[in-house]
């Protein structure tokens, strides 16, 4: 395999996990996406509830006794990058993985077997899959790509002062509804091969 690492990022919506993990299935190779937190559990010793509030997100301060503040709590967010940016590195050199999300593709920027990829698709075939994962109605579901893609790129942007929209740092970029979820999978697999 020529790329040992695939960094998957993605639009909410577009399939991007669902490919991750069928790609890592076709190459057989470890897949890492929520599963992260789990092993961030070990590592940090806070919650999993913790970690999912804080997961691919900029998390504030608790409400304080003098009323609620809307004050990001930076500190608590360094803390928990510095340990995703220690255990992506140290999966990473494992062996071959894809990784969905996390700031995988710039926490892994300097390594040259590593295949960075960018899936999105259009907002009405996005808002349709949502609907049909979430159960919920074109509003809700429109509302959720909006909010859960804002969240995204905070988070991506703050801690890689890069734009996350930009496609300088993506090796592939693809319309997962163009070819579909399985010749999408096929198309990154063969590329990962290749390159």
């Amino acid at each position: 395999m020529g790329k040992q690492i695939i960094t998957i990022s993605r639009t909410y919506g577009s399939g991007g996990r669902e490919i991750g993990r069928l790609v890592a299935q076709k190459l057989q190779v470890d897949f890492y996406d929520k599963n992260i937190l789990s092993l961030l559990v070990e590592k940090t010793g806070i919650s999993e509830e913790g970690l999912k509030n804080a997961d691919e997100r900029l998390i504030k301060r608790s409400p304080s006794p003098y009323g609620f503040t809307e004050e990001t709590d930076y500190g608590t967010n360094h803390y928990l990058y510095e340990a995703q940016v220690r255990l992506i590195g140290e999966l990473a050199q494992k062996g071959p993985c894809v990784i969905v999300g996390r700031l995988a593709d710039w926490i892994l920027r300097n390594r040259e077997d590593v295949l960075n990829v960018f899936i999105t698709a259009p907002g009405e075939a996005r808002i349709q899959r949502i609907m049909g994962y979430e159960d919920v109605d074109e509003e809700t579901a429109r509302e959720l790509m909006i909010q859960v893609d804002r969240r995204r790129k905070s988070y991506y942007d703050y801690f890689t002062h890069q734009q996350w929209e930009r496609m300088e740092n993506r090796d592939l970029v693809i319309n997962s509804s163009l070819l579909g979820i399985e010749e999408t999978v096929g198309m990154i697999s063969e590329i990962a091969k290749r390159a």
